[in-house]
């Protein structure tokens, strides 16, 4: 244990830098450059009652729209906890930040430890850590689900090696199961990507274990409740976000700008592309850097023969022969060879772009390059290779994490109306129905559920409006249709003077009749059948693991 504590204790000394600019006042650019409205809905929503969170209001030009029906709400629901509690959304936004990225580091950490012992593990999170692919992705892309499913890919990991060990295979089937839904909730294309893989790879063991003639349903068993946990705790998100997709204009992110085959990485920019804070583009002259870094390929490279020398023949049933065979997949999906794969795997092209998969290489590269240090015999050997290890990635990668732009706003200029409603919403609206007709400049933006039309007559006399609840008292001359300014989704239910109302849609807005004289209007944002079901599946599985955990039936 003592030996943990100096170790992490460095590590967190040693990684300071890669988090340094967020304990900066101000904020800095990115390509999503909506994490804080993203974090300040989501408090409001939490703050007004609403969980799980779906509607979020401000956002979609006023309008409001199912943000977190279908975008990975894990690390907003920190954020919007802490926002909630009173934290500014720039702080609690810099937090989310911060914690993905040391999560990441410990948490690969904690895998090589376990595999190869303290120093490769010292060694691993450092790697991880500092991969350029990790700058990328908080100071130039603001990817922050993306960071957290990073995050968490070593806990499932680590879950996995535990169903391995008889002793720990409940616990391994619980780390693993949460560390999925975990990435399932995070990023929704992460948590898509991971499910496939896991298929896929449990049906290529179990073809293994035919072949053998070793197979029997109990040796999957582990696996199969790993996954059903995994999907089980976070049904309430992925059910209806797959179900109602159709009702938004999800589907059309997949073409244009982020077609994938206008995104492969070329070979040569893995070990070496130009940083850059611009966009992905065809070819091999992109504005961001696709690099693993040349420290991480030369260790990666360096761990395997290692493992060839000690293992030999045995170098491919050793998990260092395992994960060298996960970083040439990662290799082989980002570069044009894997085009066939791409095209012929379902849901692939909602990926949008290949070089996603640098995390499947950095994270491979992490643990196979931190091996070698398990067959240094001695602690003091270990420490004098460590040393130029640090320095060097501290020369090599240090640098990169840092934002290009970075400014001084307060944290109300984030919270604005302006900015939620207009520039926010025009940098992300792919979640407002298909046929919405967008506001051509700030002006127009939506100001309540329903303004006052004094040339029908009608007038707005109060006017209550949080994320699943509205309400409207008008006086109308005669009775009049009105379009509400709330897109229409599922689950929205609209009563006039306590009537359920049919509504029709014209241009993604509902809209209703106002009969003459005073009326009361209410809006109820409902669960569907769908969100439902998903709701009571991961209830269910919360409450399995609090009966299981509260027994201490877990070794």
């Amino acid at each position: 244990m003592k030996s943990h504590f100096w170790s992490l204790l460095l590590l967190i000394i040693f990684t300071y830098w890669t988090v340094k600019p967020l304990f900066a006042s101000g904020y800095f650019s990115m390509h999503d450059d909506t994490q804080v409205a993203r974090v300040v809905v989501m408090g409001k929503a939490i703050r007004n009652g609403q969980f799980p969170v779906r509607w979020v209001s401000g956002l979609g030009y006023g309008y409001g729209y199912p943000l977190y029906n279908f975008y990975g709400p894990l690390p907003y629901y920190i954020g919007g906890f802490l926002y909630a509690a009173g934290l500014d959304g720039l702080i609690a936004t810099k937090v989310v930040m911060a914690s993905g990225m040391m999560l990441s580091i410990f948490a690969m950490y904690a895998l090589v430890t376990m595999l190869f012992g303290v120093a490769s593990g010292f060694v691993a999170g450092l790697l991880y850590g500092y991969a350029p692919y990790h700058a990328v992705q908080l100071y130039v892309r603001g990817a922050v689900g993306e960071l957290w499913a990073y995050a968490l890919l070593p806990l499932l990991a680590i879950g996995l090696l535990f169903l391995n060990r008889p002793e720990k295979r409940k616990t391994g089937v619980w780390i693993g199961g949460l560390a999925l839904a975990g990435i399932i909730l995070s990023h929704t294309i992460s948590g898509y990507v991971t499910v496939v893989f896991y298929l896929i790879g449990l049906a290529l063991y179990a073809l293994i274990l035919l072949f053998r003639r070793r197979f029997h349903l109990l040796r999957l068993t582990s696996y199969v409740l790993l996954l059903f946990i995994g999907l089980g705790l976070s049904a309430f998100f992925w059910l209806p976000a797959f179900a109602e997709m159709g009702y938004t204009n999800v589907a059309g992110q997949i073409g244009g700008g982020a077609n994938f085959r206008d995104h492969f990485v070329c070979l040569p920019q893995l070990w070496n592309s130009l940083w850059g804070y611009g966009g992905s583009i065809p070819g091999c002259l992109d504005g961001m850097s696709f690099k693993v870094g040349k420290l991480h390929v030369a260790l990666a490279v360096v761990g395997f023969l290692f493992g060839v020398l000690n293992l030999r023949r045995g170098i491919f049933r050793h998990s260092i022969g395992l994960f060298t065979i996960i970083g040439f997949i990662g290799v082989l999906l980002v570069t044009t060879i894997s085009k066939p794969i791409w095209e012929f795997i379902p849901g692939f092209a909602y990926i949008q772009y290949p070089w996603r998969f640098l995390t499947l290489i950095v994270f491979a590269a992490s643990i196979v390059g931190s091996s070698f240090l398990m067959w240094v015999p001695k602690r003091l050997y270990q420490v004098v290779l460590i040393i130029p290890f640090v320095i060097a990635i501290f020369i090599l990668n240090a640098k990169l994490f840092i934002p290009q732009i970075s400014y001084d706003r307060p944290a109300a200029f984030f919270e604005s109306e302006e900015e939620l409603t207009w520039r926010v919403s025009g940098v992300s609206d792919e979640y407002l129905p298909r046929s919405f007709l967008k506001p051509e400049n700030a002006s127009r933006v939506a100001r309540g559920i329903l303004t006052s039309q004094e040339l029908l007559g009608l007038r707005v006399e109060t006017e209550i409006n949080t994320e699943t609840y509205a309400k409207i008292v008008t006086h109308a001359q005669n009775p009049v249709e009105v379009v509400l300014n709330l897109v229409y989704f599922p689950g929205w239910k609209y009563w006039v003077n306590g009537v359920e109302q049919t509504v029709r849609v014209v241009n993604g807005l509902p809209v209703v009749m106002i009969p003459s004289g005073r009326s009361v209007a209410e809006l109820h944002f409902t669960n569907t059948p769908l969100r439902t079901i998903g709701n009571i599946i991961s209830i269910l599985v919360v409450l399995w693991f609090i009966r299981i955990y509260g027994k201490k039936t877990i070794t």
